[in-house]
């Protein structure tokens, strides 16, 4: 699948790379090298300069960066940030602040014991500024993950990036700019980025938890920002990336984000597909996965 489209007189196209599903403690790196490498065999072209978007899941996978949630016990903030996000978000903010509809009905049916536990895991991983989210907290991904484990960040997304760049040189003879994205969000308010993760790159406020949330939605509702889409949390390599503004960075980063191969998105659609908040590594490996996107500005 090959996503073109133009903005600000430049065609950027956008190619996901499919890769197995690796294990956890399997090295990234080589499988993106072997994955690039049969691309390029199969006559697709990839140039100096080109970026490479990496899933922060893929890293974070490979370096077996999992807790598992069943192993929580949930204490007092637990149950308020459950609580908030159930009805305070779920009934008053989530619709005052214009959250979707189908978001805000996902909310109000959140499991409690898991949710509990999972709001347990956010606040002794990364904090609770970042458990006062109603969902998708501190980066903290309970998606395509098998068991009761959840994937958290990687430990150092530039270090990740830039050892990627490093071998990608050395095996394939290209100079990639190598960008690593969540899919959660960065947001607009007035000429401020911000983003409710506790790391992202240079340009975008991050650390602050919730009330980067809080402002996107504020951004929207006065018409003076609002959603970017997935956010940059490292960008190394070849430095044509440079030449572009945040606002473009921001854009290559969404156009990956979507143009990846369809799965499991939210834990929702995994209750729906699999009737069960938990999958396993053999449900993981039939399906598709493309954590790898090349995009070309030209």
């Amino acid at each position: 699948m090959e996503i073109v489209l133009t903005r600000e007189k430049m065609e950027i196209t956008a190619t996901p790379i499919r890769t197995r599903y690796i294990d956890r403690n399997e090295d990234f790196v080589s499988e993106s090298i072997h994955s690039l490498k049969k691309e390029i065999e199969n006559g697709f072209e990839i140039k100096n300069g080109d970026f490479l978007v990496v899933s922060e899941k893929f890293i974070a996978t490979s370096e077996d960066n999992f807790v598992d949630e069943s192993l929580a016990d949930p204490k007092f903030w637990a149950y308020f940030t459950y609580y908030l996000s159930k009805y305070g978000w779920g009934y008053v903010l989530g619709p005052l602040l214009g959250t979707r509809g189908d978001r805000v009905k996902n909310l109000r049916k959140m499991p409690k014991t898991e949710t509990l536990k999972h709001k347990q895991i956010v606040i002794e991983n990364v904090g609770l500024i970042y458990a006062l989210k109603p969902a998708s907290e501190g980066g903290i991904d309970l998606t395509n993950v098998p068991g009761t484990y959840a994937s958290l960040l990687p430990e150092n997304p530039e270090y990740s990036a830039k050892k990627l760049h490093k071998k990608i040189k050395e095996d394939l003879d290209l100079d990639l700019t190598v960008m690593v994205i969540d899919t959660d969000a960065t947001y607009r308010f007035f000429n401020w980025y911000v983003t409710a993760l506790p790391i992202a790159v240079e340009g975008i406020t991050s650390k602050i938890g919730v009330f980067g949330y809080i402002l996107g939605k504020f951004g929207k509702i006065l018409n003076q920002g609002g959603l970017c889409g997935a956010t940059p949390l490292a960008i190394t390599g070849n430095e044509n990336y440079k030449k572009y503004p945040l606002k473009t960075l921001l854009y290559i980063a969404n156009l990956s984000d979507t143009s990846q191969v369809p799965y499991t998105k939210s834990i929702h659609d995994l209750m729906k597909k699999y009737n069960t908040f938990e999958i396993t590594v053999d449900v993981l490996k039939e399906m598709e996965h493309s954590p790898l996107v090349i995009v070309k500005c030209e």
